[in-house]
């Protein structure tokens, strides 16, 4: 989606891995927003899933029809294909065969849309030429896990072992979940420190309002969103939010100070990727050959699953994936609120009532088990999210960064607000 930002090579400091973020800043003028969406696909006719290779529907079918259909660069691992790279974006596999788009940043959201539009109707094309069917639920709604396939992906094998060993759904994570991540620019580490936090307080109300994954092993599950549910048993270290994030003064240091402290997955070298396992701060100890590279530093970015995270861009990973029509609504909401300086301003004050980490955690749960009819911070999710579409889409028509023209309405928001029953404001910003 984004290119990565690079620095010099050298003995990596931690005001090295700052400078990482800081030197990604930009200027309003200048801001793009992107997106990833991950789909799970099932065998049309069986409803089994697909396996990377061999007789039937197959998830390299799928590389191979997508590839054909809309051309670009084949991405290899050995003998296996593993993705796609090309001026509209990029494809590539998740652990359990689910092939995420990644978009290319795009300045205006309407392109963006268009953008989307293509791909689905890529995926469309493909599902009936392969003989797959695609989910449009967050969760694999009725296998159990052991059915699951494995791609063939070193980073995967590695992080089968490694996460399997943290967390008692970290597998069903690997294989059976689906999202949709979205991506931000920022002007300053000031700016940063703003969105970032916004983003992350946001996140009970992206829970409750895009929740779409209740199902799994083929019963209801007593979660509005099962994927969270997931996500909090895969690995504590690396997973939900730090509480230094909710401390009056977070910012990107005390962001860098807690990743270079969270144990490493793996690192790359010249044989390949190699399991880790230690914490990143021990890793910029070491010099000569096993000296760790900026390259290392992006890969562990890589295995940082909290709800928000950032590389040279923030990153919001909040939302379940939503039915086509839907999907569109997670980067209007986000860019609404996030981009339009009034906007950020006043998401901040709509959720102080669960700016603490205990608040906060306790309204992602709420969030989770009970959707809209949960609460943050004694506030009903109802009403915030009510209150959030409504100065989003208030933001959108009024200048946010990113929106195409005046008065442009984010018609999928507006469909997913109206579909889950929420009542939208009158007037944008109080």
């Amino acid at each position: 989606m984004y290119a990565m930002t690079r620095i010099d090579r050298g003995t990596l400091t931690c005001s090295k891995l700052t400078d990482y973020f800081l030197r990604a800043a930009k200027p309003r003028h200048r801001w793009l927003v992107g997106m990833e969406v991950e789909k799970m696909g099932a065998d049309a006719s069986t409803g089994r899933p697909i396996r990377y290779d061999g007789p039937g529907a197959t998830v390299r079918g799928v590389l191979e029809r997508y590839h054909a259909l809309r051309g670009g660069d084949a991405v290899y691992e050995g003998e296996n294909l593993i993705g796609i790279s090309a001026p509209w974006g990029a494809i590539s596999l998740e652990p359990g065969g689910q092939v995420e788009w990644s978009s290319q940043p795009r300045s205006d959201l309407a392109a963006l849309e268009s953008d989307l539009s293509d791909h689905l109707r890529a995926m469309g094309e493909v599902a009936a030429a392969v003989g797959v069917r695609w989910l449009d639920v967050a969760v694999q709604p009725d296998l159990p896990v052991a059915d699951m396939p494995w791609m063939p992906k070193a980073r995967y094998t590695i992080m089968k072992r490694y996460l399997g060993a943290h967390g008692r759904l970290a597998h069903r994570m690997m294989t059976q979940t689906a999202s949709v991540q979205c991506a931000f620019d920022f002007e300053s580490p000031e700016d940063w420190a703003r969105r970032f936090r916004a983003a992350a307080l946001l996140a009970p109300v992206a829970v409750a309002l895009f929740a779409n994954s209740s199902r799994v092993d083929g019963e209801e599950s007593g979660w509005r969103s099962y994927r969270q549910a997931i996500w909090r048993e895969t690995d504590p270290d690396r997973c939900s939010l730090p509480a230094i994030v909710f401390d009056e003064g977070f910012d990107v240091e005390a962001w860098v100070e807690w990743v270079v402290d969270v144990p490493t997955i793996f690192t790359q070298r010249a044989r390949g990727l190699c399991a880790a396992g230690v914490r990143f701060r021990s890793l910029l100890e070491r010099v000569g050959c096993e000296a760790v590279s900026m390259e290392d530093w992006e890969l562990h970015l890589s295995s940082i699953f909290t709800e928000v995270r950032s590389y040279s861009y923030i990153e919001a990973r909040s939302a379940d994936l939503l039915p086509d029509p839907e999907i569109f609504a997670v980067p209007s909401f986000w860019t609404g609120l996030l981009y339009q300086p009034d906007a950020l301003t006043e998401v901040l004050a709509l959720c102080g009532g669960h700016a603490t980490h205990e608040r906060w955690r306790e309204a992602m749960d709420s969030a989770a088990r009970k959707g809209l009819d949960g609460e943050a911070g004694g506030k009903p999710l109802r009403d915030l999210a009510a209150r959030a579409v409504s100065l989003s889409t208030w933001a959108l028509a009024h200048g946010a960064a990113t929106a195409p023209r005046a008065g442009w309405a984010p018609d999928a928001l507006l469909r997913r607000a109206a579909g889950q029953g929420v009542a939208l404001e009158e007037k944008g910003t109080a």
